[in-house]
């Protein structure tokens, strides 16, 4: 008994457990909402406008982390380390938003029609990419301001906010909206993205403070490499869904994207490990670079720990899920089953990139996302080709642990790790 109390007490002594907890009921909670929200969307929707839907997100989710040239990680970055430089780096946040969101919303427009522009009424294909684009933004930005301040508790209201809202909007357009189509649930959706991002908006300048216009010029170069890396990330996040979309059609890439979200959302106790300790190394390697790589090195038993347990789940219950969300996605319990190993994988390519950074490896560790993002595309669409469904599966996990293997390849010859 007093192993437990002791063990209690240092947990809430501890910033670092305290915010593993706190960011791991985060994505827990975002994980029940979504998957309430997931099987409401997928059974309305059906199969083909489901798919239309991911890959519009999938592209502006892309379009969401180009914006502001990852001016938001740069505040993280000096934030972190020193609080009273906010109101100024969160001005240049939103300057650099401000001056980047018409381009890459240009872009983003053009893709999207191009790839489903014949499913969804434009008008529709607009609200979705303001939904993102615009309003989106703002909530990763807000997010991003309590995340620099180690304000797990409302960086968790932001990101769980988001997700109830839209869960709470799709269940009103289920409710009072008749034969609910995708081009009806692009304004359902834009209005909780609006809501969400005011909330946001008021919670930000109420804790943390108002902004300080300002563009920060000597730091956007490192925005860029910020944005380079969290593209790639984002690409070897997203990409898949698009290139399935256009090589198999919109149902199949409906069943990808279903398997892929629920692999993804049961990813949430790593994503949360790999939050909670993203600022800690920023102060680690301000400090010395060895002692980064220490705390880094550390944290790879804790992800082994928490995702087995995950992937063999996954494979297991992966045979009920079309009696959750219907028959419809009969295809998704073979692309569970095949992508059960991405939370370890998730986990030891997350690591393995910190550890990089802290021995001053930033750009072989974004030169190795970039690779992985410009051959997912390719991977994925010689693998729906020869292999159907199961086929973008297979590709997509041989690049994710090719990824693996090369950044552990390059920490294993580094004499500093």
């Amino acid at each position: 008994m007093k192993r437990i109390v002791a063990l209690a007490d240092k947990v809430r002594g501890s910033l670092l457990a305290r915010n593993t907890i706190v960011y791991t009921f985060n994505f827990g909670m975002q994980l029940v909402i979504q998957f309430g929200y997931f099987m409401l969307l997928s059974r309305y929707l059906g199969p083909s406008d489901y798919g239309i839907f991911v890959t519009l997100s999938a592209i502006n989710g892309i379009g969401v982390l180009l914006i502001g040239l990852g001016s938001d990680h740069v505040m993280i970055q000096r934030v972190a380390v020193d609080p009273e430089n906010f109101p100024r780096f969160l001005g240049h946040s939103v300057a650099m938003s401000a001056l980047t969101m018409p381009v890459v919303a240009t872009f983003a427009i053009a893709i999207s029609h191009y790839l489903v522009g014949g499913h969804i009424a434009l008008s529709s294909l607009l609200a979705f990419v303001a939904a993102h684009l615009v309003f989106g933004r703002i909530v990763a930005v807000c997010a991003s301001a309590f995340m620099a301040f180690d304000r797990a508790k409302l960086q968790m209201l932001v990101n769980v906010g988001m997700a109830v809202l839209r869960a709470l909007f799709l269940v009103a357009a289920v409710v009072l909206q008749k034969d609910l189509t995708l081009d009806h649930w692009a304004w359902w959706y834009l209005a909780a993205s609006a809501l969400g991002a005011v909330i946001s908006v008021v919670l930000v300048a109420v804790v943390c403070g108002v902004p300080s216009p300002a563009v920060i010029r000597e730091d956007i170069s490192l925005g860029l490499q910020y944005c380079l890396e969290f593209v790639a990330i984002g690409s070897v996040a997203d990409v898949d869904k698009p290139a399935v979309a256009q090589t198999l059609g919109p149902d199949i890439a409906g069943q990808y994207a279903a398997g892929f979200k629920i692999v993804d959302a049961a990813s949430a106790p790593i994503r949360a490990l790999l939050y909670a300790t993203y600022t800690r190394h920023f102060r680690n390697a301000s400090a010395s670079a060895a002692e980064s790589v220490r705390f880094g090195l550390k944290l790879v038993p804790f992800s082994l720990l928490i995702s087995v347990p995950i992937a063999i789940f996954l494979y297991f219950v992966a045979d009920y899920i079309p009696y959750l969300i219907g028959h419809d996605f009969d295809g998704t319990p073979e692309i569970i089953q095949l992508l059960a190993l991405y939370p370890l994988l998730m986990g030891l390519s997350g690591i393995g990139a910190d550890i990089l950074r802290a021995v001053g490896k930033q750009k072989l560790r974004i030169t190795l996302l970039i690779i992985t993002a410009l051959v997912m595309v390719p991977a994925i669409w010689a693998g729906a080709v020869l292999g159907g469904l199961l086929g973008a599966g297979l590709a997509r996990l041989i690049v994710q642990i090719s990824l693996v293997g090369a950044t552990w390849l390059f920490l294993a010859r580094d004499r500093a790790v």
